[in-house]
């Protein structure tokens, strides 16, 4: 049956909502579905879509900003505009799904589908689900949740938790070895992130803890981001078993080194952190959406498989006793994470796929 289903996604804005999308897609087109993505134009879904190999068709939407912003007054117009493009997108491929991951992009896709009465369905990777997922969700067919703690806030609708889909690599280009590196085979290696831009303020307490990381017997690999990486290697250049990088595209290898890791709590990092098994101190972005990354990390720290530190706790010695507490209960947190494989994103296929074939037999 799936050999002739043809699915729109809507997603955009940032990874954690365009990396689910295209990973469930690839599981479709596996099984022989045709896939149409919808997104902003000149976006990173737009660029990280076409990589796949995936058509992509352009709206122009805005968010929806927090704070006050003359952009706002744009927004019921954009939202207009844009659901009656994503309507007519939708209306000239004849989908017989739409599949929608959050995010601001989601939202005119979403209603688009709703008026066009096509199956609708969501995946929401945060545990404290973003405003589309909660104004929308009632209207889907199935809302796929990451957490299990989702479902709370999301009323009248069925919701299937099978987790946070994650792409699935092929052979990648060498990674550098641990003596490339700087690092040695029998020490533990922790890995510092602030996501693909770096954050200053995880930038700013390592900066100051370095020293008494490293003598607590850390190897260190630290993604600064671009903005913080020049004065953190200055500072740092000599010092041993500190491998200092702005961005790399080996960071998937090098969640494999690592035993601890310092991060933020975006979901699509904390997918990482479980596929590897790495327990984590948890630094949530405070202006996050909805603050939904204080969310995630309170939700793995109840999971055992982290610990929470606010950011406006951090400090350099808040930090080293988090790490400390870590290292104190390291099996437990490592029995924790002993989780099955990441399986979501096929799993999210095949259930959607049950879902309307099921339909088609009713029909029958």
């Amino acid at each position: 049956m799936s050999q002739s289903l043809r699915f729109v996604f809507g997603c955009g804005g940032t990874g954690g909502h365009i990396i689910p999308g295209i990973a469930i897609a690839l599981e479709l087109r596996k099984k022989g579905c045709e896939v149409l993505f919808i997104g902003n134009r000149g976006s990173m879904e737009s660029r990280l879509v076409a990589a796949e190999g995936f058509p992509f068709r352009e709206i122009r939407v805005q968010k929806l900003y927090r704070k006050l912003s003359l952009s706002n007054l744009l927004f019921p117009f954009r939202l207009v505009t844009s659901t009656f493009a994503a309507f007519n997108i939708i209306k000239g491929f004849r989908p017989d799904g739409v599949i929608c991951t959050g995010g601001f992009v989601s939202g005119p896709v979403a209603i688009a589908s709703i008026m066009r009465r096509i199956p609708l369905f969501f995946h929401e990777s945060n545990s404290y689900p973003g405003l589309t997922t909660r104004r929308l969700a009632r209207y889907t067919r199935v809302t796929f949740t990451s957490f299990a703690s989702t479902a709370k806030y999301l009323a009248k609708t069925r919701v299937e938790q099978l987790g946070i889909p994650l792409l699935e690599r092929g052979v990648q280009e060498q990674a550098p070895s641990l003596a490339e590196l700087g690092f040695v085979a029998n020490k533990p290696i922790l890995l510092v992130t602030g996501g693909s831009q770096g954050s200053q303020a995880i930038n700013s307490v390592v900066d100051r803890a370095l020293p008494r990381i490293l003598e607590k017997g850390y190897q260190v690999l630290w993604q600064t981001g671009k903005s913080g990486y020049y004065s953190c290697s200055q500072r740092h250049k000599d010092a041993q078993g500190v491998h200092i990088f702005d961005f790399s595209p080996h960071l998937a290898s090098f969640y494999k080194l690592a035993e601890v890791a310092v991060t933020r709590a975006g979901a699509m990092t904390l997918a990482e952190l479980e596929a590897n098994q790495i327990p984590s101190v948890l630094v949530p972005l405070p202006s996050a959406a909805e603050n939904h990354q204080y969310f995630n990390a309170l939700e793995q720290q109840k999971r055992g498989l982290a610990l929470l530190l606010g950011q406006d706790k951090l400090t350099p010695e808040s930090l080293l006793a988090a790490l400390d507490h870590i290292r104190q209960h390291y099996n437990e947190y490592k029995a924790s994470l002993d989780l099955p494989p990441n399986r979501a994103a096929a799993d999210i296929a095949s259930a959607i796929l049950a879902d309307l074939d099921k339909e088609t037999h009713h029909a029958g």
